[in-house]
């Protein structure tokens, strides 16, 4: 009883803090203390409980690393114009008559470069969505298309702080899971493809983005040398290079380009890799284009670092052992990838987090795989298939609110998202075809 009190607080003050905007790392400080305060009521010292606090913060402690990286990444791939590339050469690959069907194409080219659902919403994404409502394309289906491509990446690029957060709470090989990614992912983009094919089709748009693309031209030196960066994040990565040592080439070569080729003063460029980038311009892209840097990633790594604490709690002190043998018995019934599906379902729901998501659900399901015999690469790609996405499905998550209102589009897009639904739909389909692998 004590626990469900705890969880009932936690989820007030979750209620209360995105009702007010304020940042989810509160709430989750104050659960912290909560489920704390249940462990010490169940018997445990001070001194324990902080043990298995500290337990929980170590499996995913070298995590943090990587996100530092990521944060300097996406501030030197602004500043030395590999963004600005990509939107440009981007715009100019679309063709009004399947203005839908490109968007979400491009949008997973640059989420997978990125790595980032807010990122690619937040530059590409608006730029798109502009484009739609100049160009009289169909508005949801655009916003469906870009919220599918930005998950697209988020689920699969090493440069994806949610692939490598399944990949640390679940110990397997971070390229081993983009491999099962892509493999679960083909029937699913093959059908995401028809189905903005379907809608371009039926309301094509009309001509547009010129203004964007002079825009970039005047900003930026764009010689072929600032696509570098990310050719390293596509290429390396197939060569079987570590993914740190990936993305460290990656922010090495685009300091480099805007050093010289964009003439970035050295002293503005380690202010943009630590607090973001800020460009000269003045016009809409260059709003747009502000930000990244580590100090963009503190806010996340906070978020992980309190809710990796709750799982060494949660697990050290028995806390989810009830909804654990439910999930078992859920499991024997049906399969594995359904009840974590379930699972992963219900925790965005409740958590509204994708990352507290994951880390719940890898701490729910995974004894029952270890019992059942199932590798943890499965485990983790059973992960990617559910926690990851049906978060950007729940309107009142994070993960969906917030780039929708990047995009400036209404949450009723959503079903339009079909890239999300697909892949778990697609999972549950194929389940009679895969039961050997679990």
């Amino acid at each position: 009883m004590d626990f469900v009190a705890a969880v009932v607080l936690f989820m007030i003050s979750l209620v209360v803090s995105l009702l007010n905007g304020v940042t989810i790392v509160a709430p989750l400080i104050f659960g912290l203390l909560c489920f704390a305060a249940t462990a010490l009521r169940r018997g445990y010292s001070s001194a324990e409980v902080l043990r298995m606090a500290l337990a929980g913060i170590k499996k995913t402690g070298g995590v943090i690393l990587i996100f530092i990286m990521i944060g300097l990444l996406t501030a030197v791939w602004r500043a030395c114009g590999t963004i600005p590339f990509l939107v440009r050469y981007g715009i100019e690959f679309i063709d009004p008559r399947f203005f839908v069907l490109c968007a979400f194409a491009l949008t997973c080219v640059v989420s997978y470069a990125l790595g980032t659902v807010f990122g690619t919403a937040g530059t590409v994404g608006v730029v798109l969505m502009a484009l739609a409502r100049s160009c009289g394309a169909d508005l949801a289906a655009t916003a469906g298309a870009i919220i599918s491509g930005c998950f697209f990446g988020d689920r699969c690029a090493p440069t994806s702080s949610s692939a490598n957060l399944v990949a640390s709470v679940t110990g397997t090989r971070l390229y081993d899971n983009i491999r099962n990614m892509f493999r679960t992912a083909l029937a699913p983009m093959a059908l995401s493809l028809l189905i903005y094919l379907y809608f371009s089709l039926r309301s094509p748009a009309q001509s547009g983005g010129a203004d964007i693309q002079l825009e970039i031209a005047a900003m930026f030196n764009l010689s072929p040398i600032t696509a570098l960066p990310a050719l390293i994040i596509f290429i390396l990565p197939l060569a079987g290079v570590g993914v740190k040592t990936a993305i460290a080439l990656s922010v090495l070569a685009g300091a480099v380009v805007a050093l010289w080729t964009q003439g970035m003063p050295y002293l503005a460029l380690v202010r943009a890799m630590f607090f973001g980038y800020e460009p000269t311009g003045t016009g809409r892209f260059a709003r747009l284009l502000a930000g990244g840097g580590v100090m963009s990633m503190v806010n996340l790594m906070g978020i992980i670092l309190v809710s990796s604490s709750y799982a060494g709690i949660f697990d050290r002190a028995g806390l989810l052992n009830g909804a654990e043998r439910f999930l078992e018995r859920l499991s024997k019934r049906v399969s594995l990838y359904t009840a974590t599906l379930a699972t992963g379902t219900v925790t965005n729901m409740f958590v509204c987090n994708q990352s507290l998501s994951v880390i719940l659900t890898n701490q729910l399901m995974g004894k029952i795989y270890e019992r059942r015999g199932a590798s943890n690469s499965l485990l983790a790609a059973h992960i990617e298939d559910t926690a990851i996405l049906v978060t950007g499905l729940i309107p009142w998550s994070t993960a969906a609110a917030v780039p929708f209102a990047m995009l400036s589009a209404d949450i009723s897009a959503i079903p339009l998202a079909v890239f999300l639904w697909l892949v778990p739909i697609g999972r549950l389909l194929s389940l009679p075809f895969c039961e050997i692998r679990e």
